[in-house]
């Protein structure tokens, strides 16, 4: 009997031991919850506040982009479009002006002077003359690089840019310093210079090119000389006067740049023509390719009357 009352005890208070230890567990687990519960609320609010700082920063870069004229709409697929890229890259490429702009004009004054003394060389300029050279083209420089700083405060066309770089042409410059400053002699030997520069010029495309065509199309060297010759004679930067090494023939040739393709045409052999048309549609998508780019405009005829200017490949 007493056996029984004590396993009795004994199982009552196991019970009620049992009971207390499941009422504290449940009670832990409803705090820890709500703790959790608190601290996944709090997450929450601290991303929902992060995410209304980040859609407040990019209301604020969208209205920057807007008023530095970026274009916002979404561009078109696999076009390129260089105006829009231009104008997009304005506000970096005025802080980039700013940022470098007395490494620019350091090392541009030092390029100025250096091309006078070469030029007084040349031409024998004496030191007044140079001195006012250098004097002239470095003040010249400045009142450029504000013009191009300027510029880049509006929305800009890709005409824009290219009747920028064509008024602002050293060529052009020279020339008009050289014919209001210097002497006969001196502006005839300028005039010399600028010949030999030009037929220089010349060469060098027509040789890229006929490397590339003797390449593809494995001309001999007759053909070779041949097509060097409507290279040359049918860039528009090309005159008579122009003494180009390596143009040894004097016949008359094309005259042209619309010919060029004839002419080279009727230097090829039948079993060259394959490669020659393949050579044609190659370059016929490229310029479109471009002028596509550049939004219509066809920059190759805007600068066919700049001095100095060539077709090139």
């Amino acid at each position: 009997m007493k056996n029984r009352l004590l396993f009795l005890t004994f199982g009552l208070l196991l019970g009620a031991g049992l009971s207390w230890a499941w009422q504290l567990s449940s009670r832990d687990a409803g705090t820890l919850a709500a703790a959790q519960g608190e601290a996944d609320r709090a997450r929450i609010a601290l991303l929902e506040a992060d995410l209304q700082g980040a859609r407040a920063e990019a209301e604020r870069a969208r209205l920057a982009m807007a008023s530095a004229g970026a274009d916002l709409a979404p561009p078109a697929p696999n076009v390129v479009d260089l105006e829009r890229l231009l104008n997009d890259a304005r506000p970096l490429l005025k802080s980039l002006a700013l940022m470098f702009g007395e490494q620019r004009r350091t090392m541009s004054e030092q390029w100025i002077r250096s091309m006078v003394t070469k030029m007084a060389d040349d031409m024998g300029l004496t030191e007044e003359q140079a001195a006012a050279m250098a004097e002239h083209f470095i003040k010249l420089d400045g009142e450029n690089f504000a013009k191009m700083q300027a510029m880049l405060d509006r929305k800009l066309s890709i005409f824009d840019v290219f009747t920028v770089m064509n008024d602002l042409n050293p060529q052009k410059s020279m020339d008009a310093y050289v014919m209001k400053s210097l002497t006969e002699e001196q502006r005839s030997a300028w005039e010399g210079r600028k010949l030999e520069t030009k037929a220089q010029q010349l060469e060098r495309t027509a040789t890229r090119q006929l490397d590339r065509m003797t390449r593809d199309l494995q001309l001999d060297e007759t053909q070779q000389d041949r097509v060097f010759e409507i290279l040359v004679k049918t860039n528009p930067a090309y005159d008579p006067s122009l003494a180009v090494a390596g143009l040894a023939t004097e016949s008359a040739g094309p005259s042209t740049p619309e010919n060029q393709n004839e002419a080279i045409a009727e230097v090829l052999r039948p079993e060259q023509m394959e490669g020659w048309n393949t050579m044609q549609e190659r370059q016929s998508r490229e310029n479109k390719r471009w002028t596509d780019a550049l939004g219509g405009f066809d920059a190759a005829t805007f600068f066919r009357g700049m001095v100095g200017g060539g077709r090139g490949r």
